[in-house]
């Protein structure tokens, strides 16, 4: 129970980290988008992220006022996947976490009830006999 449990909670984690990565496309696209449509020329050294997938992305993305360039874009179109896929991932990792804890909490009830039928039928037993 314990590794089901965990791999959900790792499966939810990679969601979160894909919604994260989408957003980072997101607002790379976003960033291009306003700065051609607003007529402005800007070009990738006047920001001060320099790293490679800013890079990447600041390269790859069209050079339009349109945001529809840009969501069909490859990072557009990879990061509208990344984000419907954290959707989905993280949607289905905690509908079975809380199937498992619902699991465990009948369980537990269960084990009460048990062991209060186990006492109550002692209690009997004393008072029968004395």
């Amino acid at each position: 129970m314990a590794w089901k449990q965990a791999s959900f909670i790792t499966l939810w984690l990679i969601a979160l980290s894909l919604a994260l990565c989408s957003t980072f496309v997101f607002i790379a696209c976003g960033l291009k988008f306003s700065v051609f449509h607003s007529g402005l020329n800007v070009a990738h050294q006047d920001f001060t992220d320099t790293t490679e997938l800013s890079l990447y992305l600041w390269q790859f993305l069209p050079e339009s006022g349109r945001w529809n360039d840009y969501v069909f874009s490859l990072p557009g179109l990879v990061g509208l996947s990344a984000f419907l896929a954290s959707i989905a991932l993280g949607s289905f990792a905690a509908l079975r976490l809380e199937e498992l804890n619902h699991h465990r909490d009948t369980d537990r009830q269960a084990d009460m009830h048990r062991w209060d039928a186990l006492l109550v039928g002692q209690h009997d037993a004393l008072t029968e006999g004395a």
